[in-house]
This record gives C-alpha cells, sequence and structure tokens, in this order.
C-alpha cells in the first residue's frame, strides 16, 4: 500500500537525491573543463596542474550550480510549508467533524433522555390536583424523577409552584435564559435549552425542558450535571466506544471532574491529566499537540453539556500524505532543475563567457597599469559596445587620474583643517579661569586621522575633558572620530554622569556601526570646587598621574570595553580627589607605539622618563618635551599613528578668608596681624607679606581717618589667594564717602619733599608696591582691589 511504499522511499531517499545530484552536475561541470583545456592548451596537462585561479565560466558553473542549490530547497522548503498548511487544515476539519458528530450524539441522547423525564413528570403533574402541589409534592416528584428541579408556571409567565421555595413568584420573562420558555405560553408545546447559567442565579448551571400544561401554563423541569450524565452515561459510552478518527484515531470523553467516562483506548476511569500529555492548555479553538500511550497526536476538544470530548489523530498517519507529496515534488524538481542548470550553462558559456576570456586578457593588461591597450571584441553588438566603451574609459581614466590626483591632495588637506578645527585649538581655552591649566595637541600620521580630544564646561563646576583613538585611519576614521565627539559631548551636556556618558554613547554607536569600527576613550569630570575626578575608561591607554610634590605614576584602573565594540555594555565609573597641584597626562597609543628603525617601540617606561624629567614646566612645556623626544627617538621613520596629548594641572578655587571691624586706627595692629598670618600660611615671601602689610597700613588708616568723617563705620578686608598666577587678593570695603584714591595725580618724587603737594604718596607707594589695583563704587560701597603676585 501507499504506506508501505513511503517508508521503502524515505529510507532511500537521503542516500539517492544527494547522488543523483552531483553525479549529473560533477559530469557535465568535468565534461566542460576537459574540453576547455584540450582547446586552449592541446592537453598541456602541466599547465593545468599549475593553473590555480578559477575562470569565468568555472566560476559561473559554481555559482550557478550554488543558485540552482538553493532554489531547489527554497522551492522544496515553501512546497513542504504549503503542504504541511493543507495537512494542518486536513487535520482541523477531521478533528471538528467527528467533534461535531460526536456532539450531536451526545445532544441527542441528552434531550432525548430529558424529553422523556419531562414527559413523565408532566403527565404525574396533570394528574395531580391543584392543591396537592406543594413544595413537598414537587420534591417527592423531583426525587422520584432523579431532577434537580421542577417549576410550574402561570399563564402570566410566574413561577407558582416549585421544587425550590426560593423561586416561587419569580417572573420567568425577566431573565434571559427564562424568558425563552416564555414561548409555552403561545405557539410552542416543547422547548429544551442547552446546559447553561440559569436566570435566577448564574452561578447555578442547568439543562431544563419546558412542556406545555393544559389547564396552568407550562411545566420546566432542569438536572444538572451530575444527574443528566448519570442518566446519558450509558447512552455516550456505546455511541463513542467504537468511534474512530481517520484509520487510528479516537475520541475520548471526560465528566465535570475530569475522568474518563467513554474512549476508544480504554482510558475509562482514568484521569485526563494521566492519559492526554501535552504542554498546552485544552483551548476550544485549536488543535495542539498531545502525546497518548507514549504516541504523538493531533488533538481538540471540546466542552458540551457537562463533559469534555477529545477528539485524536496520531501525528504520522496525518502528516502522511503531506510527506508523500513533498518526496513525490522533490523528485521532479531534482530533475528539472539539472536539466535548467546545464542548459543555461552551456548558453551562457557559448554566448558570453567565451568573449569574457578575450576581453579579461586585455583588461589584465589595462590592470597592470598599460592604459595604451585596445580592446577589440566584436562578435556581437553587446560587445562591440563593451569593447567601445572600454576602450573610451580608459581614455578617460588616464584624464582623471591626472586630474584626481590634484583634487584629492587639496581636499584632504581641507579636511585637515576641519578636522583640526573642531578641537580645542586656543591655549589657555578660559584665561578668566584659574581653577586649571591645560594643553593638549594631536599630530595626524595621515592627513586626517581618527584621534581627538576635547574639554568643555558643563556646569560653571565642573569640567569634562576626554582623549580618545579610532580604529583605523584616514577619511573612515575621521567621521567615526566626529560622530563619536559629537555624541559625547551631548550627552556630557545632558548632564548625564560618566558611566552614563559612555555606556549611551557605547549604544548609539553599535547600533549604526556596519563597518565595525569602535573608539577607544578615556574621561574625566573634575569638580572644580572639590577636586573630585569622576572618570571612566573605555579600552584606552591609562593616563599618568603626578601628586603635588611628586612624579608622575600610571594611573592603573580596571577598564570597561571599547565604545562600538559591544551591545549591551554597562560602563563603571572611578573616582578620585585631585589635590592642588596634581597633574594628569592623558595620550593615545601613537605615543608609546611609536616606532624606531629596527621595530624598536617607544614604550610607557621612556615616556614616564621624559615625563619626570620635565615635571616643574606647564602643561604646554610638558607635551612639546615629549613630542620634541618623539622625534628624536623616530628619526626619520614615517609617522604610523596619529599622535595626540592632553595634560591638565588642577590648581583649585580661589580661598578667601574675610576680617570685618570698626574703621578706627586702633584696629591697625590686629588687621597687620591676621594679614602676616594669613600670607605666612600660604608660604608668601617674607618681602611681599613687609610690601602687602605697608599697602594695608595705607589704605585702612585713609579709610578710619577720612571715609566716615569722623563718624563711626566698618572696614571690610577680603583676602583670596590663588594657584594660576600664583598670588594674593586684597579687596577693602567701605560704606564711607565716595572716594576713588586712584583718580589722586602721582605726586612728583624728582622735588624736594618741601616743594611738593602734601599728600597722595601713601596711594603712589601702594601702586607701586601691588601688582594691579581697581576701583568702583557700588551699591553704596566704595570697593578697591589689590592684587600682589608672589
Amino acid at each position: 500500500d501507499i504506506e508501505t511504499a513511503y517508508r521503502v522511499i524515505l529510507v532511500c531517499a537521503p542516500l539517492m537525491i544527494p547522488a543523483v545530484s552531483l553525479t549529473v552536475m560533477v559530469s557535465a561541470f568535468s565534461v566542460w573543463q576537459i574540453a576547455k583545456r584540450f582547446n586552449a592548451h592541446k592537453f598541456d596537462w602541466a599547465f593545468a596542474a599549475k593553473r590555480e585561479r578559477k575562470g569565468i565560466a568555472q566560476s559561473f558553473a559554481q555559482w550557478l550550480f550554488v543558485c540552482v542549490f538553493v532554489a531547489f530547497i527554497v522551492t522544496c522548503f515553501y512546497s513542504a510549508l504549503l503542504q504541511k498548511n493543507l495537512s494542518t487544515n486536513s487535520v482541523d476539519s477531521l478533528l471538528k467533524v467527528n467533534l461535531t458528530d460526536v456532539e450531536k450524539t451526545i445532544n441527542l441522547s441528552s434531550d432525548n433522555n430529558l424529553r422523556k423525564i419531562g414527559n413523565q413528570v408532566a403527565k404525574e403533574i396533570e394528574n395531580t390536583k391543584t392543591w396537592f402541589l406543594t413544595v413537598k409534592k414537587l420534591n417527592q416528584i423531583k426525587d422520584k424523577y432523579n431532577v434537580s428541579e421542577i417549576n410550574i408556571v402561570n399563564e402570566k409567565g410566574y413561577i407558582i409552584y416549585s421544587s425550590n421555595a426560593d423561586f416561587v413568584g419569580y417572573n420567568m420573562a425577566s431573565g434571559e435564559q427564562s424568558k425563552a420558555y416564555m414561548a409555552l405560553l403561545e405557539d410552542k408545546s416543547e422547548i429544551i435549552e442547552p446546559y447553561q447559567p440559569i436566570s435566577y442565579d448564574s452561578s447555578l448551571f442547568r439543562k431544563y425542558i419546558g412542556l406545555k400544561l393544559e389547564n396552568i401554563g407550562f411545566v420546566q423541569v432542569g438536572y444538572d450535571a451530575d444527574a443528566f450524565q448519570t442518566d446519558i452515561q450509558y447512552e455516550i459510552i456505546s455511541a463513542t466506544k467504537n468511534w474512530h478518527v481517520g484509520k487510528s484515531g479516537g475520541v475520548v470523553i471526560s465528566n465535570a471532574y475530569e475522568v474518563i467516562v467513554s474512549s476508544t483506548n480504554g482510558s475509562e476511569g482514568k484521569l485526563v491529566s494521566d492519559v492526554i500529555l501535552t504542554k498546552s492548555s485544552f483551548n476550544n479553538k485549536e488543535t495542539f499537540d498531545a502525546t497518548i500511550d507514549g504516541k504523538k497526536y493531533y488533538c481538540r476538544t471540546e466542552m458540551l453539556e457537562g463533559f469534555r470530548i477529545f477528539a485524536f489523530i496520531p501525528r504520522s498517519e496525518a502528516n502522511l500524505n503531506m510527506d508523500v507529496s513533498v518526496l513525490v515534488m522533490a523528485f521532479m524538481e531534482i530533475i528539472i532543475f539539472v536539466i535548467i542548470f546545464i542548459l543555461i550553462y552551456l548558453l551562457i558559456k557559448k554566448i558570453v563567457v567565451d568573449n569574457f576570456h578575450k576581453i579579461n586578457q586585455s583588461l589584465a593588461l589595462i590592470s597592470q597599469g598599460n592604459l595604451n591597450v585596445v580592446m577589440d571584441v566584436k562578435s556581437n553588438e553587446e560587445f562591440a559596445f563593451l569593447s567601445n566603451d572600454i576602450n573610451h574609459t580608459v581614455d578617460t581614466l588616464k584624464r582623471y587620474i591626472a586630474e584626481a590626483e590634484a583634487r584629492i591632495d587639496k581636499e584632504l588637506e581641507f579636511a585637515k583643517q576641519i578636522q583640526h578645527n573642531s578641537l580645542p585649538s586656543v591655549f589657555p581655552p578660559y584665561p578668566e579661569r584659574t581653577e586649571f591649566d591645560i594643553f593638549a595637541s594631536m599630530d595626524t600620521a595621515k592627513e586626517v586621522g581618527g584621534d581627538f580630544y576635547d574639554f568643555y564646561f558643563v556646569s560653571n563646576d565642573k569640567f569634562v575633558f576626554l582623549i580618545a583613538d579610532v580604529s583605523g585611519k584616514g577619511i573612515p576614521a575621521a567621521l567615526f572620530m566626529m560622530k563619536s565627539k559629537t555624541l559625547i559631548k551631548s550627552l556630557a551636556e545632558a548632564g548625564l554622569s560618566a558611566d552614563k556618558i559612555f555606556t549611551k554613547a557605547n549604544e548609539e554607536l553599535c547600533a549604526s556601526n556596519e563597518a565595525g569600527m569602535f573608539v577607544t576613550a578615556w574621561l574625566g569630570i573634575l569638580d572644580l570646587n572639590s577636586g573630585l575626578l569622576t572618570y571612566v575608561n573605555g579600552g584606552h591607554n591609562p593616563p599618568l598621574l603626578k601628586k603635588v610634590n611628586g612624579d608622575y605614576i600610571y594611573l592603573k584602573s580596571r577598564p570597561g570595553f571599547v565604545l562600538a565594540g559591544l551591545e549591551g555594555f554597562n560602563y563603571k565609573a572611578n573616582e578620585m580627589m585631585l589635590a592642588k597641584g596634581d597633574s594628569l597626562y592623558l595620550y593615545t597609543d601613537g605615543v608609546t607605539e611609536a616606532t624606531a628603525k629596527g621595530d624598536v617601540l617607544y614604550g610607557e617606561d621612556r615616556l614616564l622618563k621624559v615625563l619626570n624629567e620635565n615635571k616643574d614646566l606647564d602643561q604646554k612645556g610638558i607635551l612639546d618635551m615629549v613630542k620634541q623626544d618623539l622625534k628624536e627617538f623616530v628619526k626619520e621613520e614615517e609617522q604610523a599613528d596619529d599622535i595626540t596629548m592632553l595634560g591638565i594641572k588642577y590648581f583649585g578655587k580661589t580661598e578667601e578668608q574675610t576680617i570685618e571691624l570698626p574703621a578706627e586706627v586702633e584696629k591697625l595692629n590686629q588687621i597687620l596681624e591676621y594679614s602676616e598670618e594669613m600670607l605666612s600660611s600660604h608660604d608668601c615671601p617674607a618681602k611681599t607679606i613687609m610690601q602687602v602689610s605697608l599697602a594695608i597700613e595705607e589704605i585702612f588708616v585713609n579709610i578710619a581717618n577720612y571715609a566716615y568723617g569722623g563718624k563711626p563705620g566698618i572696614a571690610k578686608i577680603v583676602f583670596s589667594f590663588q594657584m594660576k598666577p600664583r598670588g594674593v587678593s586684597i579687596i577693602f570695603i567701605d560704606q564711607g564717602i565716595p572716594y576713588n584714591p586712584l583718580d589722586k595725580t602721582d605726586p612728583d618724587i624728582t622735588l624736594a619733599a618741601e616743594e611738593r603737594e602734601v599728600g597722595g604718596l601713601g596711594i603712589f607707594m601702594t601702586k607701586k608696591i601691588m601688582d594691579e589695583m581697581s576701583y568702583e563704587y557700588k551699591d553704596s560701597c566704595n570697593i578697591l582691589k589689590l592684587f600682589k603676585a608672589y
């Protein structure tokens, strides 16, 4: 039969199909190879042995084989998919039909049984006098016929007698389920409803029959799942015992307690969950996979009258037609595709490949730089056009090469200028900020490069600086560098923390990184108030740290992965406190991997040595010395990688101390003692302390004597010390008479004391002592500012 034949084919097919396909294709390919070499080299087997590169025809044959093979696989796949869908639909239909038939059998048995009982109850009620129809009497009838409920309804639709006293007086027209029986008061004599919730109490499920009575109205008889399942169980078992779905399938019916009451495989009395094993829920709308007695089945289920019905069919039986159809179609497709392969190959070889061989010979000469070759393959119109076009292209190419060389040089120089302009290049970048000193430089290996540095404020006291190195060099690296730089800056200016900046930047760069490039980067956020440095390393070289009065050392920390290298990577930030005078040196691997003759690397040790030899220079001086040492190291060797460096020194915020006391000459000594103590604690030289004391004495005595016109007043003095440039700032504030001492004309000190005008000499001396002086009148206050560097 067909099943036996299919099994035989199934055993032979896995070996037969590939063997036939490969034999035909390899034979055709071998014949072509022998013929080609015979014609071209007259059986020059030595030449054949030496030849290694594939010819056009050979490559075409291979790709044609791949295309035909892929087409075969795709066709088989979609054929199998189509057959599977057809098989699935067929199985669904078969199971649905059988479930429907079983449902009809159960419905018929249920209805007949309830009809029989209902007629018996109706007859007994009609034979009973009305005044005997008490609750007790109706319950006796109910128990006699093993039903759950008996209701007698009058002509107006109200229950007047019931086995359940709570139902008496209920209006049948008031409920969706009960009002269907109102038709018995008109033209119907019998109504049977399916098992469902009742209108009076939706938690109760019952099946009812309504029968018209001659004198009262109608009687309604109902029973619940247990009662009617007991009554019709024998009929259900008889109807489904030998029920078959397909050849080997069957039916299983369980009651409300999931106990099997009828089956075709002898599972009565067992729980459904012990017989039908499935990972799916019992969904009435879908066919699901199940295991019954160790075999795999397709299964479908329905609920009816308190019973759950399962119809099932073996998967092997259901899939047999599909498998046979797919196998027959595969055999046919093999024959068709082999014929197509041979015909297309021979046709393309004759018309195209031979002429391509001639063209390739000329193109080989052109590709070797011989632009004087003239193409002459004109066996048909298309190749004639191709030959003419190639000749024209070669002529145009010779002209464009000369023009392109000049244009590219110009454009690369312009690109280099744009790239350098995108980096901070004015130093000092923030002349008004004294909290730090910073300098950076970049020297690209080509016209444009992939290194970059950047620094900017993200708030008044938060300063960001970073250095990065994009994989590769040239234009691609430069473009990726611009994207990375812009992205990181936008995230930093959005107020993100250091680790979040790199995490978000990595997500963005990974999302559109078809070229597979990546960036190593080191970023720090410096709090200029506290000196707290938060930094994150994305696979970059460790920077070097110099503590105050110490040497440079490598700042070792566990680096994160490179940016754009791994999606979903979360970067971790590190923290450290910078003291005033601490420095950091950042660099790219172009520094340590600079190569001298003999492939000798510059190395980390030499870099550390140069930095410590020049640690007392400012940041520009340090970077210049490193650059000079690199140049001496590599000598005449070509620069292989971009060289980028950044140095920053932290000075911290200016410290302020304020003293406020009455503007009285008697307070002068207290001010001088306070100022001398302050200056000494900030390492101020003795000479400078003396000069500043003279200036303080002159200004304070003038305030005490003249500012308030002999009346009491307050003098406020603010001392502030800064690191860049190193010095002290002193501000005198009083609310006295507006007076600008700087307007006073300087005395002519060339004259004798008796010849000079009285006054002005003290202010003149103060101007000479101090490096800067300024005055303003603001908010009703005289404000005189003095600065002395040391």
